[in-house]
Parts: C-alpha cells; sequence; structure tokens
C-alpha cells in the first residue's frame, strides 16, 4: 500500500477537519445523535476506539444517557440486555468489528465516512488520507462530536491552533490521565504502540497511586502527565519528576470535562507527531512489519 506522508497529514490536518465540517452534513448527523436516548454501547478498534472513547462521553454528558465504550469483541460474551443500541465506529464501515457489533438485536448505528446500506449510517464527509497512524481520520470525527456537544466553531478553531513541543524521543512512556483527558490518553497508547515507535502504559491518577511507582524501575521511561491542578496532581507534579528520564506536563485549560478533552486530545496528537519528528520515524509509513496483515485483515471467531 503506498501511504500518504506524515509531513502531508501535519500539514494538512486542521485544513481536514475544517473542510470536513463545510462538507458534512452537520444538521441531520446532529439531529441523528440528539434522537439517542436509551442505553448505548459504542465500539471501535485501532484508531478507531480513540473516536469510540470520546463519543460515549459525549453522549453521556450531552444526552444524559448511559454510553459505555467497549471492544467489539467484548460484545461476543457481554450481557447486552441492559442496552438498547450499538454504535460501530469505523471510517471504512469495512472490518470484522463492525460485523461483530452487529450481529445481536440491538438497534445498530455506523459512525463512518463511507455509507453502509441496510445500516443506520452516522455519515460526514472528509477529505482522503492514507495514513497507518489515523491522523485526519482520528481528529475529524472527534471534531464533529465536539461540535455536537458544544456548537462552538470559533472555541474549536482556537482549539486547533494550538500547538505543543518537546525534545523528547524515548522508547518508553507512561501516561498519568484522569476522566477529563481519557480520550487523550486512549489517543497516545494506540498511537505509539500501533505505530511501534514507542511502548506506551496508560494509568489512571489514582489507581497510579497504588503501587505503580514500581513501574520506573524496570525501564528509563518518560512521563507524559495531564495536569488538572488537583492536590493529586500537585503531590504527582512535586515528586515524579525524580522517578522519570523527563515529564511532559499538558495542563487542563477547560473546566468542562469534554471540552478539556478534546483540547487534550489535539494537543496529543500534535504531541505524537512532534515525537515522531525527534525520532526521524514517520507514522504515517512506518514500514510495517510482513505478518501485520495477518492479524489486521483477520475474519474469523472471535
Amino acid at each position: 500500500m503506498i501511504y500518504d506522508s506524515m509531513n502531508d497529514c501535519y500539514t494538512n490536518l486542521n485544513s481536514n477537519i475544517l473542510d470536513s465540517i463545510k462538507d458534512t452534513d452537520t444538521d441531520t448527523l446532529f439531529r441523528q445523535l440528539e434522537n439517542i436516548q436509551e442505553p448505548t454501547l459504542v465500539t471501535g478498534v485501532g484508531g478507531s476506539s480513540v473516536v469510540a472513547t470520546f463519543m460515549a462521553k459525549v453522549l453521556s454528558e450531552k444526552n444524559h444517557i448511559i454510553a459505555t465504550y467497549v471492544s467489539p469483541r467484548d460484545i461476543k460474551y457481554m450481557d447486552l440486555s441492559g442496552y438498547k443500541n450499538i454504535i460501530s465506529v469505523s471510517y471504512s464501515g469495512r472490518n470484522i468489528g463492525v460485523d461483530v457489533s452487529f450481529d445481536n438485536d440491538l438497534h445498530h448505528y455506523l459512525f463512518t465516512g463511507n455509507k453502509k446500506e441496510g445500516i443506520d449510517c452516522l455519515l460526514y464527509k472528509m477529505n482522503e488520507e492514507v495514513s497507518y497512524v489515523s491522523i485526519s481520520a482520528t481528529m475529524v470525527p472527534l471534531s464533529l462530536l465536539f461540535l455536537y456537544y458544544c456548537n462552538d466553531i470559533k472555541l474549536l478553531k482556537d482549539i486547533i491552533s494550538s500547538d505543543i513541543e518537546t525534545d523528547s524521543r524515548n522508547k518508553n512512556y507512561q501516561v498519568i490521565y484522569g476522566y477529563e483527558n481519557r480520550c487523550a490518553a486512549v489517543l497516545l497508547e494506540s498511537s505509539f504502540n500501533e505505530s511501534g515507535m514507542a511502548s506506551c502504559i496508560l494509568s489512571d491518577k489514582y489507581n497510579y497511586c497504588h503501587g505503580r511507582l514500581n513501574l520506573s524501575r524496570t525501564d528509563n521511561y518518560d512521563l507524559i502527565y495531564f495536569n488538572s491542578f488537583k492536590d493529586i496532581d500537585e503531590m504527582m507534579i512535586s515528586q515524579l519528576p525524580s522517578h522519570f528520564n523527563s515529564m511532559i506536563i499538558i495542563d487542563k485549560k477547560y473546566d468542562d470535562p469534554v471540552i478539556n478533552d478534546y483540547y487534550c486530545s489535539y494537543l496529543s496528537m500534535i504531541l505524537i507527531i512532534k515525537i515522531a519528528l525527534n525520532h526521524h520515524y514517520d507514522i504515517s509509513d512506518m514500514k510495517e512489519l510482513e505478518d501485520n496483515d495477518l492479524f489486521y485483515l483477520f475474519n474469523k471467531e472471535m
């Protein structure tokens, strides 16, 4: 497969976001989202798991419903009786994860860039991007969900003008996060690990307090820390630097947990790209391993 270069994906990111907002029938999309008023599962894999995580939060906070992120395979094993809807997130709409998500009696929705017949599609438009680690294909649907939540295009434009710099080029990262930046943490984990650029471990802030400091003994980690200016953050920021090679702090800017998560997610995407540039590593075309398609194209029983 011929991939776009990471530099092109990075350069085109903001224009792709704004073009998608202009080209998508947002009135229809937002009306469809507003009509989801019963307990809902949201599922996605890879880069789509980032979008699904954010979508579950948006539906929970905006529609005031029970909305839960799950992996596609979970659906085969869990009790679905408490839920009425399932939303599968997939830009292509074509993978076994989508098929598994719809192999049940729930009401099915597909959040996608490609219409699928016979399914209620929550459809958006975006410029084509061919990238192993989804860049626009992650941030475009996140941006549309953000606009559904707050309907503030000026705020969105302010956020996507944000930037972050780093000289980090480690091969091991820990990320400490909370509810108000969960999507951003999932984005970092997915991007680091799927690209093979570095290994990444996620820890909730309070969960980290229960023994996870011991992880710093095993490898030379850099820490990415989401700071919400609480007592736990003050303690961690004062104590953790001696346990890590370096520490990247992303400060909370917005009190609203959905708006702040979008802001942190955008900065996290830029951070991933900046670290890749430090490594001279192209996460869009990273010369994947020969056996990758054996796993990626798996379509049998899960």
